[in-house]
Protein backbone atom coordinates (compact mmCIF):
# COMPACT_ATOMS: atom_id res chain seq x y z
CA UNK A 1 0.00 0.00 0.00
CA UNK A 2 2.39 2.23 0.96
CA UNK A 3 4.59 1.44 -2.06
CA UNK A 4 1.41 1.86 -4.52
CA UNK A 5 1.30 5.79 -2.51
CA UNK A 6 4.84 7.00 -2.81
CA UNK A 7 4.89 5.49 -6.94
CA UNK A 8 1.25 7.93 -7.35
CA UNK A 9 3.28 10.48 -5.68
CA UNK A 10 6.27 10.34 -7.77
CA UNK A 11 4.37 10.39 -10.73
CA UNK A 12 2.28 13.60 -9.37
CA UNK A 13 5.21 15.26 -8.81
CA UNK A 14 7.17 14.46 -12.29
CA UNK A 15 4.16 15.80 -13.77
CA UNK A 16 3.44 19.60 -12.20
CA UNK A 17 6.52 21.20 -13.36
CA UNK A 18 6.01 20.63 -17.38
CA UNK A 19 2.28 21.38 -16.20
CA UNK A 20 3.42 24.65 -14.45
CA UNK A 21 5.47 25.57 -17.40
CA UNK A 22 2.36 25.37 -19.77
CA UNK A 23 0.86 28.04 -17.29
CA UNK A 24 3.11 30.90 -17.08
CA UNK A 25 4.76 30.79 -20.02
CA UNK A 26 3.94 33.97 -22.41
CA UNK A 27 2.11 33.61 -25.58
CA UNK A 28 4.49 34.28 -28.44
CA UNK A 29 5.40 37.94 -29.27
CA UNK A 30 3.45 39.43 -32.66
CA UNK A 31 4.63 42.75 -34.16
CA UNK A 32 1.67 45.16 -34.74
CA UNK A 33 0.43 45.56 -38.38
CA UNK A 34 1.79 48.75 -40.34
CA UNK A 35 -0.78 51.24 -40.21
CA UNK A 36 -2.56 51.78 -43.55
CA UNK A 37 -1.01 54.06 -46.21
CA UNK A 38 -2.52 57.59 -45.89
CA UNK A 39 -4.74 58.75 -48.70
CA UNK A 40 -3.70 61.34 -51.01
CA UNK A 41 -5.08 65.12 -50.05
CA UNK A 42 -5.57 67.71 -52.84
CA UNK A 43 -5.60 70.05 -50.56
CA UNK A 44 -3.26 72.67 -51.10
CA UNK A 45 -1.56 75.88 -53.17
CA UNK A 46 0.35 74.87 -56.49
CA UNK A 47 1.59 75.95 -59.67
CA UNK A 48 2.88 74.68 -62.77
CA UNK A 49 3.55 74.83 -66.05
CA UNK A 50 1.72 73.97 -69.57
CA UNK A 51 1.46 73.72 -73.05
CA UNK A 52 -0.80 72.49 -76.02
CA UNK A 53 -2.85 73.34 -79.15
CA UNK A 54 -5.74 75.70 -79.79
CA UNK A 55 -8.12 76.03 -82.99
CA UNK A 56 -8.81 79.72 -82.95
CA UNK A 57 -12.40 81.02 -85.19
CA UNK A 58 -12.97 84.67 -85.80
CA UNK A 59 -15.97 86.09 -88.18
CA UNK A 60 -16.03 89.53 -88.52
CA UNK A 61 -19.25 91.21 -89.08
CA UNK A 62 -19.52 93.86 -91.88
CA UNK A 63 -22.32 94.57 -94.62
CA UNK A 64 -18.97 94.72 -96.69
CA UNK A 65 -17.66 90.91 -96.31
CA UNK A 66 -19.00 88.59 -98.58
CA UNK A 67 -17.08 85.50 -96.84
CA UNK A 68 -16.47 86.27 -93.43
CA UNK A 69 -14.37 83.25 -92.09
CA UNK A 70 -10.76 83.12 -90.91
CA UNK A 71 -9.43 80.19 -88.67
CA UNK A 72 -5.55 79.93 -86.83
CA UNK A 73 -4.32 76.80 -85.19
CA UNK A 74 -1.12 76.83 -83.69
CA UNK A 75 0.69 75.36 -80.47
CA UNK A 76 0.26 77.34 -76.84
CA UNK A 77 2.61 77.61 -73.55
CA UNK A 78 1.77 79.42 -70.16
CA UNK A 79 1.65 78.68 -66.57
CA UNK A 80 -0.66 78.13 -64.11
CA UNK A 81 -1.34 78.78 -60.12
CA UNK A 82 -3.89 77.92 -57.94
CA UNK A 83 -5.32 76.17 -54.59
CA UNK A 84 -7.38 73.31 -53.69
CA UNK A 85 -9.31 72.37 -50.73
CA UNK A 86 -10.63 68.35 -50.28
CA UNK A 87 -13.89 67.58 -48.31
CA UNK A 88 -14.12 64.21 -46.23
CA UNK A 89 -16.54 62.98 -48.84
CA UNK A 90 -13.93 63.54 -51.91
CA UNK A 91 -15.33 66.63 -53.22
CA UNK A 92 -12.51 69.14 -54.33
CA UNK A 93 -13.39 72.62 -54.70
CA UNK A 94 -10.55 75.44 -56.04
CA UNK A 95 -9.48 78.78 -57.70
CA UNK A 96 -7.13 78.90 -60.67
CA UNK A 97 -5.73 81.57 -62.90
CA UNK A 98 -3.65 80.82 -66.01
CA UNK A 99 -1.10 82.82 -69.07
CA UNK A 100 -0.54 81.59 -71.67
CA UNK A 101 0.85 82.83 -75.09
CA UNK A 102 -1.07 81.67 -78.25
CA UNK A 103 1.20 81.62 -81.51
CA UNK A 104 0.26 81.93 -85.15
CA UNK A 105 -1.50 84.28 -87.47
CA UNK A 106 -4.68 84.17 -89.99
CA UNK A 107 -4.16 84.91 -93.18
CA UNK A 108 -7.25 85.45 -95.81
CA UNK A 109 -8.26 86.63 -98.50
CA UNK A 110 -11.50 87.87 -98.04
CA UNK A 111 -14.44 88.45 -100.81
CA UNK A 112 -15.79 91.98 -99.96
CA UNK A 113 -18.48 94.67 -101.84
CA UNK A 114 -16.94 97.73 -102.98
CA UNK A 115 -19.29 100.08 -104.79
CA UNK A 116 -21.93 97.17 -105.36
CA UNK A 117 -19.19 95.03 -106.56
CA UNK A 118 -17.73 92.17 -105.24
CA UNK A 119 -13.97 92.30 -104.64
CA UNK A 120 -10.63 90.51 -103.11
CA UNK A 121 -9.67 91.71 -99.97
CA UNK A 122 -6.39 90.62 -97.62
CA UNK A 123 -7.35 90.17 -93.90
CA UNK A 124 -5.27 88.90 -91.09
CA UNK A 125 -5.84 87.97 -87.40
CA UNK A 126 -2.57 88.52 -84.94
CA UNK A 127 -3.10 86.65 -81.44
CA UNK A 128 -0.99 87.13 -78.63
CA UNK A 129 -1.61 86.63 -74.57
CA UNK A 130 -4.20 85.56 -72.57
CA UNK A 131 -5.18 85.29 -69.04
CA UNK A 132 -8.22 83.07 -66.96
CA UNK A 133 -9.50 83.32 -63.36
CA UNK A 134 -11.51 80.01 -63.04
CA UNK A 135 -13.56 78.26 -60.44
CA UNK A 136 -12.46 74.61 -60.32
CA UNK A 137 -14.71 71.37 -59.49
CA UNK A 138 -13.45 68.26 -59.03
CA UNK A 139 -13.80 64.63 -57.50
CA UNK A 140 -10.85 62.74 -56.00
CA UNK A 141 -10.46 59.25 -56.55
CA UNK A 142 -7.27 58.87 -54.27
CA UNK A 143 -4.11 60.26 -55.97
CA UNK A 144 -6.85 60.91 -59.45
CA UNK A 145 -9.05 63.77 -60.02
CA UNK A 146 -11.80 64.26 -62.71
CA UNK A 147 -12.47 67.95 -63.01
CA UNK A 148 -14.74 70.86 -64.37
CA UNK A 149 -13.32 74.77 -64.74
CA UNK A 150 -15.25 77.59 -65.66
CA UNK A 151 -14.69 81.33 -65.59
CA UNK A 152 -13.55 84.83 -66.98
CA UNK A 153 -10.74 85.33 -69.67
CA UNK A 154 -8.58 88.33 -70.75
CA UNK A 155 -7.41 88.04 -74.87
CA UNK A 156 -5.61 90.10 -77.05
CA UNK A 157 -5.53 90.43 -80.77
CA UNK A 158 -4.79 92.48 -83.57
CA UNK A 159 -6.86 92.87 -86.97
CA UNK A 160 -5.19 94.25 -89.89
CA UNK A 161 -6.16 93.96 -93.74
CA UNK A 162 -6.69 96.37 -96.77
CA UNK A 163 -8.90 96.37 -100.09
CA UNK A 164 -9.53 98.97 -102.88
CA UNK A 165 -6.93 101.05 -100.96
CA UNK A 166 -8.48 101.41 -97.54
CA UNK A 167 -6.60 99.90 -94.76
CA UNK A 168 -7.89 97.58 -91.82
CA UNK A 169 -6.28 97.99 -88.03
CA UNK A 170 -7.66 97.60 -85.20
CA UNK A 171 -4.73 98.34 -83.16
CA UNK A 172 -4.15 95.58 -80.51
CA UNK A 173 -6.80 94.99 -78.41
CA UNK A 174 -7.89 93.70 -74.90
CA UNK A 175 -11.30 91.44 -75.45
CA UNK A 176 -12.91 89.73 -73.01
CA UNK A 177 -14.50 86.29 -73.18
CA UNK A 178 -16.17 83.18 -70.80
CA UNK A 179 -14.49 79.70 -70.72
CA UNK A 180 -15.24 76.67 -69.47
CA UNK A 181 -13.53 73.31 -69.64
CA UNK A 182 -12.84 69.72 -68.10
CA UNK A 183 -9.71 67.44 -67.77
CA UNK A 184 -7.96 65.23 -65.53
CA UNK A 185 -5.28 65.00 -63.08
CA UNK A 186 -2.91 62.53 -61.53
CA UNK A 187 -0.14 62.80 -58.60
CA UNK A 188 3.11 60.55 -58.90
CA UNK A 189 4.26 61.79 -55.88
CA UNK A 190 2.99 64.17 -52.34
CA UNK A 191 3.96 66.79 -54.77
CA UNK A 192 3.99 66.24 -58.76
CA UNK A 193 1.09 65.90 -60.36
CA UNK A 194 0.04 66.11 -63.69
CA UNK A 195 -3.24 66.67 -66.09
CA UNK A 196 -4.63 67.00 -69.41
CA UNK A 197 -7.21 69.58 -69.71
CA UNK A 198 -9.67 70.85 -72.77
CA UNK A 199 -11.15 74.16 -73.02
CA UNK A 200 -13.88 76.03 -74.92
CA UNK A 201 -13.54 80.24 -75.04
CA UNK A 202 -16.21 82.54 -76.41
CA UNK A 203 -15.50 86.32 -77.27
CA UNK A 204 -18.74 88.39 -78.08
CA UNK A 205 -19.02 90.80 -80.30
CA UNK A 206 -15.56 92.88 -80.16
CA UNK A 207 -16.56 96.69 -82.08
CA UNK A 208 -14.59 98.57 -84.21
CA UNK A 209 -15.48 102.13 -86.02
CA UNK A 210 -14.26 102.40 -89.41
CA UNK A 211 -14.67 105.65 -91.76
CA UNK A 212 -16.24 102.52 -94.53
CA UNK A 213 -18.09 100.61 -91.40
CA UNK A 214 -19.35 102.12 -88.58
CA UNK A 215 -20.68 98.89 -87.26
CA UNK A 216 -17.90 96.42 -87.81
CA UNK A 217 -17.43 94.01 -85.21
CA UNK A 218 -15.47 90.75 -84.99
CA UNK A 219 -17.05 87.77 -82.98
CA UNK A 220 -14.40 85.17 -82.29
CA UNK A 221 -14.07 81.66 -80.33
CA UNK A 222 -11.06 79.11 -79.01
CA UNK A 223 -10.72 75.24 -78.67
CA UNK A 224 -7.83 74.05 -77.11
CA UNK A 225 -6.20 71.24 -75.39
CA UNK A 226 -3.35 71.13 -73.34
CA UNK A 227 -1.33 69.13 -70.62
CA UNK A 228 0.71 69.97 -67.74
CA UNK A 229 3.09 69.17 -64.96
CA UNK A 230 2.59 71.06 -61.43
CA UNK A 231 4.27 71.07 -58.20
CA UNK A 232 1.64 70.86 -54.77
CA UNK A 233 3.18 72.37 -51.79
Amino acid sequence: MNRSLSLIALMMASAMPAFGADVVAPPPFEPPAPPPPAAFDWTGVYVGALAGYHWTDADPHTFRVVQDHIRIDNWLGGGFVGANYQFENNLVVGIEGEFDYLAGSGNENLQVVISNKVETAEGKLDLGWSGSLRGRFGYAYENTMLFGTAGGELASGRGTGSFNGQSIDTGTRTVKAWTVGAGIEHAFTDNFFARAEYRYSYYPKISHDFSWDKDFSIEASRNKFQVGLGYKF
